[in-house]
């Protein structure tokens, strides 16, 4: 039995385990991925165990007696892994993209007596801290206004874009339908349909589109008008609708010489080969909060180099401090979005400052 298991260790998981070991040099760890990384993961700490398995039952068995469980999975593949693991009663906090809602497995978690932390990463993730802490402070929001992104410190050609995180994921953003409350009231976006124009205090102008990170905070936070923006350079957009309308998208198998393919999947492999990263990119994150006369603003960023992306490692952090929130505090029974954990809000800007992160809140809530 270990003290702590990871399931995952693509551009998030590794950071996150390699920020988790250093904090707590004498935890026993497991480490489960599809491929073979055992000799990455023995440079992080050769007394780490390292297994190789993509059958979400064969992993469960490998962590058996496990208290917590890290999972950081495409959105694809999570949720049956996530299941499995609840159902054998192992504690989950998880970062993946999900395409589910979470709360469908708050019964499971009761009945096993686990709890499922949810979405634990950039955004979504620490956008609900922020939005949960100040919904705590205020009650109904009037306007709740996400802006995020992560992207080349510069556009770069062809699309002013590079990969820094799961390619599969990136798809997924233009995909998948976009949640957002206008007047009071849950509205469908198509995420490509309209492109907006956005400016961000010290960084400038971009376009952006609306994506599905309020997930959870449309049912925790009451609001007239809340969304989420994803920023990118121009032009970025106009490209992903036209592959999008081509096809190059689409979940729909097709035949090509006799073997089918999933295009979105072949797109994927081909943005990671000819998108892959040459430049530093940064993070960015703008939350724009208004309650009658008060107003809450954060603007948070980070850079990061070619070994550790801005945005796989933002991400990283968030999810590695709340692994050890879980290690040293617990939780109880049933599914935690991190709206729920906003009394940690210091807590993890301090952590996330300590690694660079900068922070910039302009407030008139005393």
């Amino acid at each position: 039995m270990a003290d702590l298991g990871f399931i995952g260790i693509g551009r998030v998981g590794r950071l996150a385990l390699e920020l988790v070991s250093k904090e707590y040099k004498d935890l026993d760890i497991v480490t489960i991925d599809c491929r073979d990384l055992s000799k990455y993961v023995s440079r992080i700490n050769p007394d780490i165990r390292f297994y190789r398995t993509c059958d979400p039952s064969e992993a469960v068995d490998l962590l058996h007696g496990t208290p917590i469980v890290a999972t950081a999975l495409p959105s694809r593949i999570a949720r049956r892994h996530i299941e499995k693991l609840l159902k054998n009663g192992l504690n989950v906090v998880d970062v993946s993209f999900i395409d589910f809602d979470p709360y469908d497995l708050e019964n499971l978690c009761m009945n096993k007596r686990t709890y499922y932390v949810v979405d634990a990463g950039f955004a979504p993730g620490f956008s609900n801290l922020v939005v949960g802490k100040i919904y705590h402070e205020l009650g109904d929001l009037d306007q709740v206004r996400i802006y995020v992104g992560g992207i080349p410190v510069e556009p770069i050609p062809p699309v002013g874009y590079q990969i820094t995180w799961s390619p599969e994921d990136l798809i997924e953003e233009y995909i998948r339908p976009a949640r957002v409350i206008i007047d009071g009231k849950i509205n469908v976006v198509d995420p490509l349909k309209e492109i907006i124009d956005v400016e961000i205090p010290h960084f400038g102008f971009y376009q952006g589109f609306y994506s599905d990170g309020l997930r959870t905070l449309l049912r925790n936070v009451r609001a007239k008008e809340m969304f989420e923006i994803t920023i990118r350079y121009r032009g970025h957009l106009e490209a992903m609708k036209v592959l999008r309308e081509l096809g190059f998208f689409s979940k729909e198998e097709i035949e090509v010489n006799d073997y089918k393919i999933e295009p979105y999947r072949f797109t994927a492999r081909l943005f990671e080969k000819v998108l892959k990263q040459t430049i530093p990119d940064m993070a960015i994150l703008f939350i724009d909060i208004v309650k009658d006369e008060h107003y809450y603003r954060l603007l948070s960023s980070l850079v990061g180099s070619l070994e550790k992306p801005a945005t796989a490692l933002y991400t990283a952090l968030v999810y590695a401090r709340t692994i050890m929130l879980a290690l040293e505090k617990g939780f109880n029974c049933g599914v935690h979005p991190l709206e729920d954990l906003h009394y940690y809000f210091h807590d993890y800007v301090a952590y996330l400052s300590k690694h660079d992160v900068l922070f910039d809140i302009k407030t008139n809530i005393t």
